[in-house]
């Protein structure tokens, strides 16, 4: 991308596993970065895993629904191998949901409505999801990003689901909270859970462009250090 558009410094946006890989990138080549965006902002992966569980097995109580509750105490607490943690998606995914701004054939029509791609690809894309996720869960989830990536040296936004119950939105604020940069903000987006791009586009359409574009052209002009004192809105 810095070649194809002569740039010394690119903006990255990660979302959800991509706020891993994100972060890392950013970290380890500060020099190509000038901001950085996350959603679906994975921190303390374990400390959200266990969230995520309580939030689930709660619900379950709440709702008094025996079968869910059987499968779900039968669990124990995280950390969980690949098919413990299914079952776990299985039950908050019906409960609410991985999106609440939008439905998930919207979403998935948003994913495939460029160019590169087309509506069947979903099949493929749904294969290499799950062949992804059972190959790297045992090792990815143990990651912890508060102490992988403590700091960055570019100014730094999440943007967070209040929703999110794939990343609890309070692992995604404590590691905010922690995180060391020159800048940063932390925008909730209420009407939204995991992929507030999609579920809240107006929104999110308008802060990239008001807030984040003149950052990231101020950041890519001028190099500066330091920590200054983060926002929430």
């Amino acid at each position: 991308m810095r070649a194809r558009f002569g740039k010394d410094k690119v903006a990255i946006y990660g979302p959800s596993w991509g706020s891993v890989l994100g972060i890392l990138y950013a970290a380890r080549f500060q020099e190509k970065v000038s901001v950085y965006i996350g959603t679906g902002q994975i921190g303390d992966w374990p400390a959200s895993e266990r969230l995520c569980c309580e939030f689930t097995l709660a619900e379950a109580e709440r709702r008094g629904d025996k079968r869910a509750l059987k499968q779900l105490r039968a669990l124990g607490p995280p950390p969980h191998s690949v098919e413990k943690m299914m079952v776990q998606r299985q039950w908050f995914t019906r409960y609410v949901g991985f999106l609440r701004g939008t439905s998930s054939w919207k979403f998935f029509r948003i994913m495939l409505g460029g160019p590169e791609s087309s509506i069947f690809d979903l099949l493929n894309i749904l294969r290499g999801v799950r062949f992804s996720t059972n190959t790297m869960w045992d090792e990815v989830s143990r990651l912890n990003l508060m102490k992988l990536a403590p700091a960055l040296q570019m100014p730094v936004f999440f943007f967070i689901g209040r929703h999110d119950r794939v990343v609890d939105p309070r692992a995604s604020a404590a590691y905010f909270d922690m995180l060391t940069a020159p800048q940063k903000e932390f925008v909730r987006f209420e009407d939204s859970a995991h992929e507030p791009a999609a579920e809240e586009p107006a929104k999110f359409h308008a802060l990239m462009a008001n807030k984040v574009r003149p950052v990231a052209l101020g950041a890519a002009s001028h190099a500066g250090s330091g920590e200054a004192a983060g926002s929430r809105s």
